[in-house]
Formats: structure tokens, sequence, C-alpha cells
């Protein structure tokens, strides 16, 4: 009888501390998403109604935006909605947390011309190229403080951890085009083909954080820009054409290093 209600005991800690830690790691994730993110695109990344429920490893994220940079009119360049998530509830309490599935319904991607030689998805793709390595490196000082006060301190905010994503899919996508040159605007809206990776991470057994957003979105800005190039909307083709054969100072070549074009 002894034994039985200690095992009840243990039961109601525990179911304790999945409720007192739920929102804690609502304020986790969002600040982790929102820091690292932000460094890597150089942007504004935030992710808006977050819930997991801990016993069951499944959780929802009602969206994740990121900020168009500068000089575009859209307030995002990307918005991810209706995100559901599956983690490995072990992998929690571990330096590397296991996420099972990612399924991204419904995403759009707002993509603007701004000029013959600007657009905002290559902006995009040139800022993750230049700033990816140093927000790695910030989440790498972030994760290893000076004493163990601190080290609690970095734990609890999340930047200790590392991560594997086994399956992400984005899928019933949409680009919404608008493209700008020589005083003519040409708008059009295009289906962003199906996406789908996997084991991100696994080869390094755990990414960074940093480094896990840098590549899916990556992903995504390079396949929506490669389908507005590849489009049969001859207005947008040409326009998209003409910008990067105008391109100047060498950011021509780094655009094809980060693979628009699936070389």
């Amino acid at each position: 009888m002894k034994k039985r209600y200690i095992f009840l005991g243990l039961l109601v800690i525990i179911f304790a501390g999945f409720y007192f830690c739920a929102p804690s790691l609502e304020s986790i994730v969002k600040q982790v998403v929102h820091k690292y993110g932000s460094a890597v695109t150089g942007t504004d990344v935030n992710l808006e109604g977050f819930d997991i429920k801990l016993t069951q490893g499944e959780g929802y994220i009602g969206k994740i935006t990121i900020g168009n940079p500068k000089n575009y009119k859209e307030k995002n360049i990307i918005e991810l909605g209706s995100i559901s998530v599956k983690v490995d509830i072990k992998s929690l309490t571990s330096d590397v947390i296991i996420i099972e599935s990612i399924d991204v319904n419904k995403p759009v991607i707002n993509y603007e011309i701004l000029s013959l030689t600007q657009n905002n998805l290559s902006q995009l793709l040139e800022n993750i190229k230049n700033n990816t390595a140093s927000a790695e490196k910030a989440e790498t000082a972030d994760a290893k403080p000076a004493d163990t006060a601190d080290t609690a301190a970095a734990e609890k905010s999340g930047s200790s951890k590392k991560v594997v994503i086994k399956k992400l899919t984005i899928r019933n996508g949409e680009i919404s085009v608008a493209a700008n040159a020589v005083g003519e605007l040409a708008k059009a809206t295009l289906n962003l083909p199906d996406i789908t990776l996997n084991n991100i991470g696994e080869e390094k057994k755990g990414a960074s954080i940093a480094g896990t957003i840098s590549k899916v979105l990556t992903k995504i800005a390079d396949t929506a820009y490669k389908t507005v190039i590849d489009s049969n909307i001859t207005d947008l083709k040409n326009v998209a054409k003409e910008n990067l054969d105008n391109v100047v100072g060498g950011v021509k070549d780094r655009i094809k290093e980060i693979g628009i074009f699936g070389k």
C-alpha cells in the first residue's frame, strides 16, 4: 500500500511539472525563434500561438512570420501558418531535442521585385548566407556561460540545445508575386511546390538552432524563387531574368552560389 502511495505521489509531481513547465516552454521557444531567427535573416522573426501537450509530445504553432527586408511593401516576406509538431518528449531534457515531424500547411511567400537589381527573396537569401555563421557563433557563446548560475540560465533560455528534425513537410503553399520594373507593375499568384526535408541535423548529431532555421528558410526561399523564374508567366519571368542579368558588383555570382536555380 505504501508503494502505491509513493507511485501516485510521483505521478502528481510529474504532471504538476508538465503543467507548470508548459507556459515556460512556450516563452522559451518564442524567445529562441525570435532571437536566432532574426539574427539569421536580418529581419524580424516571430512565433505566434504556441501550444504543446507535453504528455503526448504533440504541439501546434499558429504562425511564424519572417519580416521583409527594408524598402519592401509587405510587412512579411514569409508567413508559415498552421504548423503541427511532434516531439520525442524524452529528448526535452537532453542536449539534443528530437523533433519527429513538423508539418507546415498553407504558407505564404510574398515575392517582390523592387527594381531590375533588387528583389526581396534574393536579399533574404543573401542575408542568410552572410549572417548564419555569426548567428551560430553567438548561439555557441550563449551556450557556454562563465559560471554555474549562468549555465542554468542558458539551459532555461534554450540556447544550449541542439536539434534534429526527422521530417519537415511544407505543403499547399502560395507565392504572391509583385514585380515593378521600369514603371510597370505585374502581379500573379503561384503555387509553391511541396517541400520535404529529412533528418535535418542528424549528420552532426544535432544542429544549432540558428543553423536549422537557416537551412529551412533557405530551402523555402530558394524553391519560391526558382518557381517564379521557371513559371510560364511571361512578364514576370522576363522581369526576374532581367533582374538577375543586370545585377552588379558580384551579387549575381553570390546568388548562383546560394543555389536559386537549383544548380
